[in-house]
């Protein structure tokens, strides 16, 4: 079972359970501050989700950065095809940012997988912004996970 089969099961045994679970993140010593968090989101955002800023005036619809993907503003691999996508991909070192919790890491590939809830609002990268793999807390209702490619650079994983 792969981590996101496994994880998705998990989510679902957890939305019917009323006591939340303690979300898990990469360690802290991975942890993004200051001027290279603002940076690197403010690139994220331009990367990625210019189509929804178009048409909406804002980068962020709907409160979540992913609502791009689900009301249409942008198209996107989903589920099974994004998780494959996403498999595809072998780069070493990746950025996982929450944003329920807007928080960002720069870890191992190994901790970007195993440190991170795949049913939070995560975004995971490279550092050349080539692709964006995203989890959404309503996994268990079916929504998400979402792959894009950044469409102005070169053919890659996925």
């Amino acid at each position: 079972m792969s981590w996101f089969s496994w994880d998705l099961a998990l989510a679902t045994r957890i939305h019917r359970d009323p006591m939340p679970q303690t979300r898990d993140y990469p360690p802290d010593e991975f942890l993004v501050e200051g001027r290279a968090f603002r940076e690197t989101l403010k690139k994220l955002t331009r990367t990625f989700f210019a189509d929804v800023q178009q048409q909406t005036g804002s980068y962020c619809y709907r409160g979540f950065l992913w609502h791009a993907f689900s009301y249409g503003y942008q198209s996107a691999l989903e589920r099974t095809n994004a998780l494959s996508a996403f498999e595809n991909c072998d780069e070493d070192e990746l950025y996982v940012h929450d944003e329920q919790i807007d928080m960002l890491w720069f870890c191992p590939r190994s901790i970007a997988i195993s440190g991170t809830n795949p049913c939070n609002d995560t975004y995971i990268f490279p550092t050349t912004y080539d692709w964006l793999f995203i989890t959404t807390h309503e996994c268990a209702h079916g929504i998400g996970p979402y792959f894009v490619r950044n469409s102005s650079r070169r053919p890659g994983c996925g």
